[in-house]
This record gives C-alpha cells, sequence and structure tokens, in this order.
C-alpha cells in the first residue's frame, strides 16, 4: 500500500544521512584525483540527461498514436451531479468572468454546483462575490486563515462541502469548452462499463493569448482605450508553445504507454469517491479553528504543484489518467519577471514532489511499478535538474572555445565528450523541432519566429526560475510560498506604445492661443472735450468730463541734421477677438 506524504518538510533524517555519505564520498574522491572527480559528475550528469532526452522523444513519438477516450453519451436526466472548484485570491476583478464562463456550459443546471472558494483574508474578494448576483448553482465558500495558503489547502478546505459525484477545478481566468462536462461524465460512464479503474480525465490547457486577436483586415482588436482586446507579447507565445508541447505531446505519450501523468493545475476532472479514497490522513492535514472541520486532503497543501504530486498518487493507488478531447482557454502571463514567478513555483513543486516520492523509493517502485516511477521521477525532478545543469553545460562550453583548457578537455574523456556532443548538437535541434511541431499542430505560426529567435533566451529564463526555486526551498519559510498571478491584466502591446511615443514626438506644435477679450464701450466727445478725456482716462456714460487746463504746448523738435529722421520702434499690436454683441453688453453690465 502507497502511503502518501506531504512536503511539509523538504527531506528526511535519512535522505539528509544518504546526501551527507555521498558529499562526504565525494569530497574523498576530489582528495585523490580531482580530475576523476569532474570526470564522474560530468559522466553521471550525461547519462541522467541521456535519460531525460530520451523519455522525452519517446512520449513525442507516442503521441502520435493516442486515441481519445471511448465516450458513452449519457442522458440529461442521468448525467452524474457536478461540482467545479474555483479557488480564487486577490481577484475581485474575475467574479464576472467566472460567472460568465460557467454560464457558458453546457450542463443542466439542477446537477451543477460551483463553488467559489475564497479565502477568509481576502475581504476584498469576499465582499465582491457577496455583492455580486450570483446565479443559484453558484455557492461561496470562505476558507479560514490558517497556514499554509494557497489553493491546496482551500480546495481541500471546499472538498467537504462539495455534493457532486464528479468534482473538477477551474482557476478564476478559466473558460472551459462548453462541452467539456458532458465529455468527461461520457468517458467515466464508458470506463465504468467497461470495468477500467479510471481516476482522472485530464482536459488540455490553452493560452488562448498566444496569439492576438485580430480584425477581418488583419489588425490586431483594441478597445475604446487602444489597449489589446487579447494581449500577446513574446512571454505569452512561448508559454502557450509550452502547454502545447505538455498537453499534446508529453501528457498524451505518458496516458497511450500507461504511464503515471502529473497533472494540470487545472480542467482535471476526478470521481470525489477517489479523492476521499487517496486523501491524506487527518493528522497530517494543518490544524483548523473548528474542531469538526471535515476538509478531504485530497491535495498536499505544502506542495506548491499539487497537481503534479496528485497524479503519482493516482498512479500509486491503482488508477489511470487519460487525457480529454477537450480544452480550456486560460491567460498566460505577460512579462518576463510574471513568467519566471510563475515558473519558479511550478518547478520548486515539481522538486518537492520528487523529493517526498525518494523517501521510500522500493516501496513506492512497488506500487506504482518501477518503469512508471522511473519515468514519473523523470518528468518531475529532472525538470528540474535539467534546467539547472544546462546552464553549467552551456559555461562550460563557452569557456573551452575562448580558452581552450585542457582542464575543462580532461572532463569529457571519450564516451563522454561525444555523448556531451551528441546532447548538445542533436538534443537541442530536437527540442526545437518538438516546439516547432507543436506550434505548427496547433496552427500558431506566428509563434515559429519567436520560436528561432528567443528561444535560447527563454530556456536561461528557466533555469533562472530553477535557481530561484532552488533557493526558497532552502529557506523554511519560503518552501510553501505561492508567487500569485495575476490574471485580467490589461496590455498596451510594443507596437502600440511605440506607436503612441511617435505620435508624441512628431506631432506639430500646438497654435499659440489666443486671448479674447471684449470690446470696450466707447462714446465719442466733441472735438473740444477730447483732450481733457484722454488726460483723465475713463468717463462713466452719462457724467461730463470736467474742463482741464490747456498744457503748455511742448516745443517742437529740431531736425536733425543730414536730414534723419527720428527712429520710432514698432510695437506688434496684441491679437484681439472681439466678442458678440450680446458679450459686449454683458460686459457693460
Amino acid at each position: 500500500m502507497h502511503r502518501r506524504e506531504t512536503a511539509e518538510h523538504t527531506t528526511t533524517r535519512a535522505q539528509r544521512a544518504v546526501a551527507a555519505y555521498l558529499l562526504v564520498g565525494l569530497a574523498l574522491l576530489g582528495a585523490w584525483s580531482p580530475s576523476s572527480l569532474g570526470a564522474t559528475l560530468v559522466g553521471a550528469a550525461m547519462v541522467f540527461l541521456t535519460a531525460y532526452m530520451v523519455l522525452r522523444l519517446t512520449l513525442v513519438l507516442a503521441s502520435r498514436g493516442y486515441r481519445t477516450p471511448e465516450q458513452e453519451p449519457v442522458p440529461d436526466d442521468e448525467l452524474p451531479r457536478y461540482t467545479t472548484l474555483h479557488p480564487m485570491y486577490d481577484e475581485a476583478n474575475m467574479i464576472p468572468v467566472v460567472v460568465a464562463a460557467m454560464e457558458a456550459v453546457d450542463y443542466p443546471r439542477d446537477r451543477l454546483e460551483c463553488l467559489l472558494v475564497l479565502e477568509e483574508r481576502d475581504g476584498a474578494t469576499v465582499a465582491a462575490a457577496r455583492a455580486f448576483d450570483l446565479p443559484d448553482h453558484f455557492r461561496i465558500v470562505v476558507v479560514p486563515a490558517v497556514r499554509p495558503y494557497g489553493k491546496p489547502k482551500a480546495c481541500n478546505y471546499a472538498l467537504q462541502h462539495a455534493t457532486g459525484d464528479l468534482a473538477v477545478i477551474f482557476d478564476a481566468e478559466d473558460r472551459p469548452e462548453p462541452q467539456q462536462l458532458r465529455k468527461a461524465a461520457a468517458t467515466f460512464r464508458a470506463a465504468e462499463r467497461r470495468g477500467d479503474r479510471l481516476g482522472c480525465v485530464q482536459a488540455r490547457l490553452v493560452f488562448d493569448n498566444e496569439q492576438p486577436l485580430r480584425d477581418g483586415e488583419g489588425r490586431t482588436r483594441r478597445d475604446d482605450d487602444g489597449y489589446d482586446v487579447r494581449p500577446t507579447t513574446w512571454t505569452s507565445r512561448l508559454l502557450g508553445n509550452e502547454y502545447a508541447v505538455h498537453f499534446d505531446l508529453v501528457l498524451t505519450g505518458l496516458a497511450r504507454l500507461g504511464l503515471p501523468v502529473p497533472l494540470g493545475g487545472t480542467s482535471n476532472h476526478f470521481p470525489v469517491a477517489l479523492l476521499r479514497e487517496i486523501a491524506f490522513e487527518r493528522e497530517q492535514m494543518p490544524t483548523m479553528p473548528d474542531p469538526d472541520d471535515g476538509s478531504v486532503g485530497a491535495w498536499d497543501p505544502w506542495n506548491v504543484t499539487e497537481d503534479a504530486e496528485l497524479g503519482g498518487a493516482i498512479a500509486a493507488a491503482g488508477w489511470r489518467t487519460t487525457v480529454l478531447d477537450s480544452h480550456t482557454d486560460e491567460e498566460a502571463c505577460l512579462t518576463a519577471r510574471a513568467a519566471l514567478n510563475q515558473r519558479s513555483r511550478w518547478v520548486k513543486g515539481y522538486a518537492q514532489t520528487s523529493l517526498v516520492l525518494l523517501r521510500h523509493p522500493w516501496r513506492t517502485a512497488r506500487a506504482m511499478g518501477p518503469l512508471s516511477y522511473l519515468a514519473f521521477q523523470l518528468q518531475v525532478g529532472g525538470t528540474f535538474v535539467s534546467l539547472a545543469l544546462s546552464p553549467v553545460f552551456w559555461g562550460l562550453f563557452g569557456a573551452y572555445l575562448l580558452t581552450g583548457s585542457d582542464r575543462i578537455a580532461s572532463l569529457f574523456p571519450g564516451p563522454v565528450y561525444y555523448a556531451g556532443m551528441a546532447l548538445l548538437v542533436v538534443g537541442n535541434l530536437a527540442l526545437l523541432t518538438v516546439s516547432l511541431y507543436a506550434a505548427e499542430s496547433r496552427g500558431r505560426h506566428g509563434t515559429v519566429r519567436h520560436l528561432l529567435t528567443v528561444l535560447p533566451v527563454w530556456w536561461c529564463l528557466l533555469s533562472l526560475a530553477t535557481y530561484v526555486a532552488a533557493l526558497e526551498l532552502l529557506v523554511p519559510s519560503w518552501r510553501p510560498s505561492w508567487n500569485k498571478t495575476a490574471h485580467g491584466v490589461r496590455h498596451l502591446g510594443m507596437g502600440r506604445r511605440l506607436a503612441l511615443a511617435s505620435a508624441t514626438w512628431f506631432a506639430a506644435p500646438e497654435p499659440t492661443p489666443v486671448r479674447s477679450v471684449a470690446k470696450p464701450a466707447v462714446r465719442f466727445l466733441p472735438p473740444d472735450r477730447t483732450a481733457p478725456v484722454l488726460a483723465t482716462g475713463y468717463v462713466a456714460p452719462g457724467v461730463v468730463a470736467p474742463r482741464m487746463p490747456a498744457r503748455p504746448a511742448r516745443p517742437v523738435p529740431r531736425p536733425v541734421r543730414g536730414g534723419a529722421r527720428p527712429v520710432v520702434r514698432e510695437v506688434p499690436k496684441a491679437p484681439v477677438r472681439w466678442l458678440s454683441e450680446q458679450s459686449r453688453e454683458a460686459v457693460l453690465v
């Protein structure tokens, strides 16, 4: 019997002891012969990377013969009751999106239960959900503020309130295909009729913003504020391509070969009875404030990639996972920093899953089967190790090209050298070919040029995310930390931003504004009274100006010799815009 263990502690005492003995042995080998130590480490890494690459290519080739599972249509009155879990945190803006997505699903409302799984510490989202006019089949479940925080503990708490026979998880930004629940129910019905122990049905995930939304003329559609309707960046394109490789090729290859499937974080459908059957024991779960709390420990609350761990637990319990011919649209990260945070969480969870399965390798291998256990470890732990080793070997390769060092050459004796060259040339070309094939299979032709130009940059970002994950594993308080991904983000594409900036830079200067002045009221006086008025400045209407003594006449200036006339400086008159007659009367009043 396989007993599940949580990732609350990254390693056990026995694992630390084995690691200490291994390090001591390597240190002794290095003291005796440093070159032998280097060649041993490089040779072991080459064997591991070769096995990882062979498995990946085998799965890609096996996926070509994958056939979708058999389905048996179920009448509406026989459809099982379905519970959909929607864990959300700091996503008050996504409440209408979740409701709209589930309202588009074709499933009888009297057999559908949608649980909005919210955190007690997230008052904004809770208030937004309670203020929203939710349909009758929606319910709000508020998870107590108990560590560790995150999606798995929230789903465990919500599962006790589930009344459905089948359950599925949808993230806040998910938009499942309308027929997905019916297809999953039909797949479980067919498996039950033929006696197949089907434990999970995984739908494909698609990042719909891998390519922008365009109009009939091929232009990117934007809203009234100039933002892209479906924001697309180089990051979202490469993330979308990763999903295409993972769900269309790797997972289908695993399902066809009958190997354990590391599940995706959403759109995985389970029988609720199975989740209760393989749940963690009560004492392994965090203590809740209510002693009568009946949380179901289906997911590891300390594992930040709880779906991959659950996929291994399903296989160890003797159940099977298949990939459904249905899709769910999601939203990919738009910036490299957001992708770094997301990928570091995924890789950290893979490492946690691998370390937990290494606590009792023989027992777990007997439960899963030796080949299944090895393949699953290469999938989860191998991803972490391969991404960590990639910069090391690229660095050695670059240093040798620059220096021609004999010490570096000594690390690659005959067979190791040829294996390294094969991995460098054939392996990288194979990975690029698989990515291009996945992009073309989904019709993502615009992603091809990004794969040919920035794929090495993407690989570097993935390796950096792996090192961040390793650092978080070393700090106890960072291990269960959940790097949240923001959704519903508005974005201006780079081309749009450059266009707006160029329009600002090269725009014509604005004309100088002309001051509008009211035309003054003038009363014309007789010629003999003009001088006194000019002297006093202003005479109100109806008032007779007093007579002023005449000023002595100024002497007439003598003409300048040579006949030159005095210079008079001309001052331009300020532009005046006269107001209408109605405005002039208002000024007088």
